[in-house]
């Protein structure tokens, strides 16, 4: 797979995007669908496809939905404590690790007022009976602030500082122009409903209205899904090579000059990098405009010799089957087909689906299956699902049922290939969703060659409150503004304030543990 990868060029990759992007008809809103054609039925069984799927999902994991939606407008405070138990498995512990492990717990707790865009993180870890506490962590839109048990001060850094501070530390990455707006660390989406809007009519509305209505014919026919004989309505489309070259451009011209499009990237690109400073940002949308330009200039010689075909078969506005297959390449002796076909049969107690997406090239075929069988019926859960690609294969299985408004699952993950023994990752517990409160407790373990479920065990447990507000304590002690230093004085501070505190505080800690009988 690596050989045949290096054979694909970024421009190879936005063609592929593009022709993707043609038939992603299941976002397109109902709005634009007016009059009942062929046309019309193919995008509008994609978009109840996709909706009936995502209320099945709404609908079993309301209670954590409506939750995720509450915490979104509502301060909110959640604990989180991590312990384990091990058993060794050779049956005696000389190390002593066992032990240690066991008696061991780290504790986090993160509060978050969405509203006043406020951030609290405070950490705790007790091994061993010896406790490490005081680690703070507070962030507002403009500063954040950090304190640790042996710093009898906080230290602050200012949104408008932060660069400053990044070129004292190392002025051979930085320039100091680096900017990072600590508001984005409050958004709790990649990409805004306006955004979602503007590129949905940006592109996918465009390409909708790109493709001709000649391209699509229908008919009647009778197929067998599991196991049962179904007549369905059966759309064909079909998309010639000069077609789907004309789309591509139309959709790379668009986001050439898609300014919107560009300030996400940067957004995300920003993020993703801590800092940035605006040459960088510059440089990224140069960048993206000239492998669009590339995209666009490969496009004349890009090999699509068959074009592209879709058919699916649709019962009750809802697909049974799909058959999608493209042969394209960038030249004549690179052609790549690739086909996605399967079968599905959905209600809102069960969703049974069977997929099989395959790719060819002069090497010979590469082929992934994915199966499931999902069922929800009177609060109870009972699903499989299984990837298999060659000689690997990762099945789901999960049971779950709610009762009293608990949650109790049990959800595994079983792993196998040629090259290494089987392995399942076992994941179970409870969850409970109140009107202002959640708790879950969660247990994580392996199950392999010489490993049984119970020889270490991850336990996690959870819970959230809602909150009036948050409770950040910054006047108790002397706040510190390293933003402001040069480097010699960063320097000053650490040798004159940091070390010697830290010092006493490892003399002081090294001394509770050997008075506890705790030392190594």
């Amino acid at each position: 797979m690596e050989r045949k990868s290096k054979r694909f060029s970024k421009k190879t990759i936005w063609i592929s995007i593009i022709a993707a992007v043609i038939l992603v008809g299941g976002t397109i809103t109902a709005t634009t669908l007016l009059t009942k054609t062929s046309k019309q039925d193919y995008f509008l069984a994609e978009l109840n496809t996709a909706n009936f799927m995502t209320e099945v999902v709404e609908n079993r994991y309301s209670a954590e939905f409506d939750w995720a939606e509450e915490i979104k407008e509502t301060p909110s405070e959640t604990n989180l404590e991590l312990s384990a138990a091990f058993n060794d498995p050779a049956g005696f512990d000389s190390t002593g690790m066992q032990e240690i492990i066991n008696s061991s717990t780290i504790s986090l707790t993160n509060s978050l007022d969405p509203e006043n865009k406020e951030m609290k993180f405070e950490a705790a870890v007790n091994v061993a009976e010896m406790s490490i506490e005081d680690i703070e962590f507070y962030l507002t839109t403009d500063k954040m602030l950090a304190s640790v048990p042996f710093l009898d001060q906080y230290v602050q850094v200012k949104e408008n500082e932060l660069g400053n501070l990044l070129y004292e530390i190392d002025p051979m990455t930085y320039t100091g122009e680096e900017e990072i707006e600590f508001d984005s660390f409050f958004n709790q989406t990649v990409v805004s409903e306006d955004e979602k809007d503007h590129f949905q009519d940006a592109y996918l509305k465009m390409v909708y209205e790109e493709l001709p209505e000649d391209s699509f014919t229908s008919e009647d026919e009778s197929i067998e899904v599991n196991g049962e004989s179904i007549t369905t309505s059966k759309i064909t489309l079909q998309l010639s090579e000069e077609k789907m070259k004309e789309i591509m451009v139309k959709v790379l011209n668009e986001a050439e000059q898609d300014e919107i499009l560009k300030e996400v990237i940067q957004n995300q690109a920003s993020f993703g990098s801590f800092s940035s400073n605006s040459d960088e940002l510059a440089q990224i949308t140069e960048d993206f405009e000239a492998e669009i330009a590339e995209a666009k200039e490969a496009i004349n010689d890009f090999k699509i010799p068959g074009g592209l075909t879709s058919t699916l078969w649709i019962k009750d506005d809802l697909i049974v089957q799909r058959d999608f297959s493209v042969e394209m390449g960038p030249s004549e002796s690179e052609l790549v087909v690739f086909e996605f076909i399967g079968k599905q049969v959905m209600n809102e107690q069960d969703q049974m689906f069977d997929y099989e997406l395959v790719v060819t090239d002069e090497f010979g075929a590469n082929t992934m299956n994915l199966t499931g069988d999902l069922s929800w019926q009177d609060n109870v859960a009972d699903d499989q699902i299984t990837v298999s690609v060659g000689a690997f294969e990762a099945s789901y299985t999960g049971s779950e049922e709610i009762e009293d408004g608990t949650r109790n699952f049990d959800r595994r993950l079983a792993i196998k290939d040629e090259f290494s023994s089987p392995m399942e990752v076992i994941w179970n517990g409870t969850s409970t969703y109140n009107n202002d409160q959640t708790n879950t407790e969660q247990y994580v373990s392996l199950k392999g060659d010489g490993i049984s479920e119970n020889d270490f065990k991850l336990h996690i447990n959870t819970n959230s409150q809602l909150v009036k507000s948050l409770d950040i304590d910054t006047e108790s002690m002397d706040v510190v503004n390293l933003g402001t230093m040069s480097t010699a004085e960063i320097d000053t501070f650490m040798m004159e304030d940091v070390t010697p505190q830290f010092e006493q505080w490892m003399t002081e800690f090294y001394g509770s543990m050997f008075d506890s009988g705790s030392g190594l």
